[in-house]
């Protein structure tokens, strides 16, 4: 999550010291209840309402902004413009690209909730400012959090109107999304505010979600310092979308995701494969055998080809600039190699069983799914084979992004890949040759990328995302090579002996040997 993540300034320290000092609160404070998780990247589907907010069809969220005298006031005017459809790159805009259209939001700006001095404890807080892992502001965060939608309840806001999607696409009582925005110092949290209360839930209970004109809010995208930006990411959390950066601060996490290593500046990232497809924002073809195909940009196509199949698989995407994307100098193929297994993303086994316990949300806090560079849960596969992501260099998309004349091959060894040994091929993280192979790229005019991708030759073609709906199956699988599609580099080397070369090549090109 942005500047902090989830829960950003209550739990986000080094994992080390966040199970000392947060161990017995979160005890005391992780309910009994069994269920789906809130942040597991969609491993579970029948969660929307409760833990997700809907990520699919028409939507009605609401913002409410919250400012302090003594900081710079909020801009309404750049609010109102930001979250409105009519801006080409502001929320609204992005969120319908990312989708593809499946997702519709529009965001009402609720009145101002104003205070004359800071609303959370003097003594605690005495600039206001709210430090990454501050536990004092667990209790007082929430209690401003109950106050600022009962003063909005109070403003006259009808809060029926952001209740008109759910998980079967119709009204359920849930709110469909509800943000703050403060202009007090502080970074960006969604937070499960249901999971955690155990107060007042403004309709004559206690515990559980907010209750304000029958709509339940169990959840909260929260951003600081006026930041737009960060609630663009903030808001991901809402829909059930995990962290995808590194929260140990190794290296950046995952590039060219709106999720992972993006800085929260106007050039917003759309999101990476795995997270598209798993929201069911992209048109997705499931390889088998050797297939040459033609992948259209992914801001207009949503097209990601995917190579595997079960918990571990490979995702490959056209990404250039576009209307989003702008920072990138150039256009070329992003290949993800996914590993559904790590850090509790996935609790129950195979593909089609995906799911997390309710709670498992706190372990990917503390032990974030990708903060190891070397097996991370979705891990951007580099054309040039240098590992810079992986050593905490910069990310270049001339280097990184699979070009004219780039290929990769899976490395018959079987051989781990680790720092100690950083061999750019295909294989599983076990070492397994995955049957994935990409060759011949070609960059077409209209922005199109040609590429001869290799995935095992059978039983490719039966799986699903979800059980019937638009996205939850492949729009094709397993259709034959076109006549003259370009074979993979043969010869006395070898594959393994291939792989090596087209690396040293590919450095000798860079350097401009």
């Amino acid at each position: 999550m942005g500047r902090g993540g989830l829960l950003g300034f209550l739990l986000r320290v080094r994992p080390g010291l966040v199970l000392g000092r947060l161990g017995v609160l979160v005890l005391l404070l992780l309910p009994a209840l069994a269920g789906a998780d809130y942040m597991d990247h969609f491993a579970q589907r029948d969660d929307v309402g409760p833990r997700k907010a809907p990520s699919l069809g028409d939507a009605r969220l609401l913002l409410i902004p919250v400012e302090v005298k003594g900081f710079p006031p909020l801009d309404r005017a750049r609010l109102e413009r930001f979250f409105s459809p009519d801006d080409e790159n502001g929320f609204v805009r992005y969120y319908e690209v990312a989708s593809l259209g499946r997702y519709r939001p529009r965001v009402t700006v609720g009145p101002t909730i104003g205070y004359d001095a800071c609303p959370l404890p003097a003594a605690q807080f005495p600039t206001c400012s709210v430090a990454r892992g501050d536990i004092n502001a667990f209790a007082a965060g929430i209690d401003l959090l109950r106050e600022a939608v009962r003063k909005t309840d109070e403003a006259g806001v009808d809060f029926t109107a952001f209740d008109v999607n759910g998980r079967a696409g119709v009204a359920d009582r849930w709110a469909d999304g509800v943000m703050f925005l403060t202009n007090v110092p502080f970074g960006g949290i969604a937070f499960p505010f249901a999971y955690f209360n155990r107060g007042d839930n403004l309709s004559g209970g206690t515990s559980g979600p907010l209750v304000v004109d029958g709509v339940r809010i169990g959840h909260f995208a929260v951003a600081g310092d006026a930041d737009v930006f960060v609630m663009v990411h903030e808001f991901g959390h809402l829909l059930g979308l995990t962290d995808l950066y590194d929260e140990a601060g190794n290296y950046g996490g995952l590039q060219l995701s709106v999720m992972g290593a993006w800085s929260y500046d106007p050039k917003i990232v759309l999101p990476d494969a795995e997270t598209r497809w798993r929201l069911r924002w992209a048109n997705w073809v499931q390889v088998q055998g050797r297939q040459r195909l033609t992948l259209k940009p992914v801001e207009t196509s949503g097209e990601v080809a995917r190579v595997g199949i079960g918990d571990q698989y490979f995702l490959v995407e056209n990404r250039g600039p576009g209307a989003f994307d702008r920072h990138l100098p150039v256009r070329g193929l992003a290949v993800f190699h996914v590993d559904r297994d790590v850090r509790s993303v996935t609790t129950q086994g195979s593909f089609p069983k995906l799911g997390a316990k309710e709670g498992d949300f706190v372990n990917r806090i503390l032990d974030c799914v990708n903060c190891d560079a070397w097996h991370p849960y979705v891990r951007l596969v580099q054309a040039d084979g240098a590992f810079d992501l992986e050593n905490n260099r910069r990310f270049n998309a001339a280097d990184d992004l699979f070009l004219p004349g780039d290929f990769i091959l899976s490395d018959p060894s079987s051989s781990v890949r680790s720092k100690t040994n950083p061999v750019n091929a295909t294989n599983f993280y076990s070492g397994q040759p995955s049957g994935f192979a990409l060759n011949d790229v070609r960059l077409l005019d209209d922005g199109s990328i040609e590429v001869t991708l290799d995935a095992p030759a059978s039983g490719q073609c039966e799986e699903r995302l979800c059980p019937e709906g638009e996205a939850c199956a492949p729009v094709r699988c397993g259709e034959a090579p076109r006549t003259g599609c370009a074979a993979l580099p043969t010869g006395p080397l070898g594959l393994l002996g291939l792989l090596l070369l087209e690396q040293g090549l590919r450095r000798r090109q860079r350097l401009g040997l």
